[in-house]
């Protein structure tokens, strides 16, 4: 999986589509490497399709694979709990810090 296309700031609704699959391609990229790798198998949860229309499911799961990834791997993560997707600066920094955090766990799997 290309990690760097989960900096690609989605700015159309098929863009969201593309960015929202290669981002849950990559969670499940990871735990398949922490089953390999570590021997934890860690529960995986609906994120694709980002729903926008009510987001807050969304990013509540997300953040918990983050976090169940982070503890596993030692990576310091983000709050990445709150975003409002209709904010052009928001989007663009939540898709950042996002990114840089899906870097550091592909780094510490050798995934990347």
């Amino acid at each position: 999986m290309a990690v760097a296309s989960l900096f690609n700031v989605p700015g159309t609704d098929q863009e969201m589509a593309a960015w929202s699959f290669i981002h849950m391609a990559h969670h499940r990229e990871l735990n398949e490497a922490i089953l390999r790798l570590r021997n934890i198998a860690l529960p995986e949860y609906i994120l694709d399709p980002v729903n926008l229309a009510d987001p807050q499911a969304f990013l509540n799961q997300h953040q918990q694979m983050h976090n169940n990834t982070d503890a596993v791997l030692g990576v310091s993560g983000y709050d990445l709990t709150e975003v409002d997707w209709a904010d052009a600066g928001q989007r663009a920094g939540w898709i950042y810090l996002n990114a840089t955090l899906h870097v550091a766990e592909a780094e510490a799997t050798e995934t990347f």
